[in-house]
């Protein structure tokens, strides 16, 4: 859980990169979100939290300065989180911390296809599935399967040597002796 909130926070490292600092709307987005995977990633701990934060709204957008009071409710959770308490949710204990899915993210900070291509981890079913058939892909080509248009011209001629070996009156047998 850890390595997957320290992904998911350099994933809105690369995201805020990407939009060029241009992100005047959604800093504070950006900003609670960052320290809730912080917190959640051991990165920030209640103590060194407001530090944290004002540490990283300057990097955001430097100059700019926020009300305190809009992240209680974030340094709240993280001190609750590393004091051990747990929250039950759907059945299951999960940290006080937000654990928002992947959907989530991608509807609040409005990110699109192009950019879930250079984000790893925060990025819709669709973008996984197309990620997942391309490692397959590639594992087929590690293993010496050819593309599909490469394969058919060589079935194509295969079947071209085949019936003209066939025309010449060899058996089936010795055709597939020869190729």
């Amino acid at each position: 859980d850890r390595q997957l909130a320290w992904d998911r926070l350099e994933d809105l490292r690369t995201l805020a990169s990407m939009r060029a600092g241009n992100i005047e709307g959604q800093r504070m987005l950006f900003l609670f979100w960052s320290l809730n995977f912080m917190a959640l990633s051991h990165a920030v701990t209640p103590a060194s939290f407001w530090k944290e934060s004002q540490s990283l709204a300057a990097s955001l957008s430097p100059g700019w300065s926020f009300d305190k009071s809009e992240l209680s409710t974030v340094y709240e959770k993280t001190k609750a989180y590393f004091e051990g308490e747990v929250v039950d949710f759907d059945g299951r204990k999960v940290p006080p911390l937000y654990t928002p899915r992947n959907a989530t993210l991608i509807e609040r900070f409005g990110i699109t296809d192009d950019e879930q291509r250079k984000l790893r981890t925060i990025v819709s079913k669709e973008e996984a599935k197309r990620r997942d058939a391309e490692r397959k892909r590639l594992a087929r080509r590690a293993a010496g399967a050819q593309e599909r248009a490469a394969y058919e011209a060589t079935a194509q001629h295969r079947r071209e040597v085949a019936q003209a070996l066939r025309e010449e009156g060899l058996s089936l047998r010795k055709i597939a002796k020869q190729m």
